[in-house]
């Protein structure tokens, strides 16, 4: 075959325009599929302040939040990173009309503030942060962080994975919800929790999920979630006790018909 051209020659190979080999598509000699190249790095998946070196952890300073107060608001500056030692917090977004939106859940497993503007190259923080327990945090100049990132491959991809994760979920869930109102996103909700905890002791399920648990899952507002409970209550597709959900066959069968999809 000439070179300069793709095609498949002899033992199935395929070449680049230059003329070199690139895969072979039948028989022996297989390359390392996309999975295998995956395993070389799956150790490399989280991010958090455990991950920096001692040098790098000694330039924080350890900062206490408590319960339902603002780590930082959006349109903040960019000054430090936020690393989660204990505690979580949820990001949040208030409306004109006093809605709050909680989209987001951080903690210490994935718990950094201001890494998705840092490596995004955006100059102020996308949302508040509000604590939804205390919150204790490693507080670091944002300028320190990003260069040890820079300078470090396997921290940039540790990076890049958290990151790439964190959309990969949202778009996810951006698609499920896109065309669904506020009651349908809280049913597709206790449907998937239903599934997710259905045991083999019995057909019924509690939700321990708090409302605003639920609504940063789905993308509303706490009180819209409060509203759509209310109405399900009243339409028999769920009930309470202890001031918790419960689900049992009949009500997701209910569910599963009341979803608009």
């Amino acid at each position: 075959m000439a070179r300069g051209l793709i095609g498949v020659f002899g033992g199935h190979m395929i070449y680049d325009l230059a003329g070199a080999p690139l895969i072979h598509v039948f028989g022996k000699g297989k390359p390392m599929g996309i999975q295998e190249k995956w395993k070389k790095y799956e150790e490399e998946t989280a991010f958090n302040f455990s991950f920096l070196p001692e040098e790098i952890k000694k330039k924080g300073r350890e900062q206490t939040f408590r319960q339902k107060q603002y780590i930082v608001y959006r349109g903040d500056s960019i000054q430090y990173i936020y690393f989660i030692k204990s505690g979580s917090a949820l990001g949040t977004r208030s409306y004109a009309d006093g809605n709050e939106y909680n989209y987001f859940l951080v903690d210490s497993r994935n718990g950094s503030i201001g890494l998705l503007e840092l490596f995004a190259r955006k100059s102020e923080y996308i949302a508040s942060l509000l604590c939804r327990t205390e919150v204790t945090v490693i507080r670091m100049d944002a300028g320190i962080v990003y260069d040890y990132v820079m300078e470090h491959a396997e921290m940039l991809r540790r990076c890049i994975t958290l990151i790439a994760q964190d959309l990969y979920q949202r778009s996810a869930n951006d698609g499920k919800f896109y065309y669904l109102d506020g009651i349908n996103r809280v049913r597709h909700y206790f449907v998937d929790y239903y599934n997710g905890h259905l045991n083999g002791k019995g057909k019924k399920v509690t939700v321990y999920a708090e409302y605003r648990d639920i609504a940063a899952n789905v993308g509303i507002s706490i009180r819209t979630v409060g509203r759509s409970i209310r109405k399900l209550k009243d339409n028999g597709e769920i009930q309470s006790k202890d001031k918790k959900v419960v689900i049992d066959e009949e009500h997701y069968r209910k569910l599963l018909a009341g979803l608009s999809l």
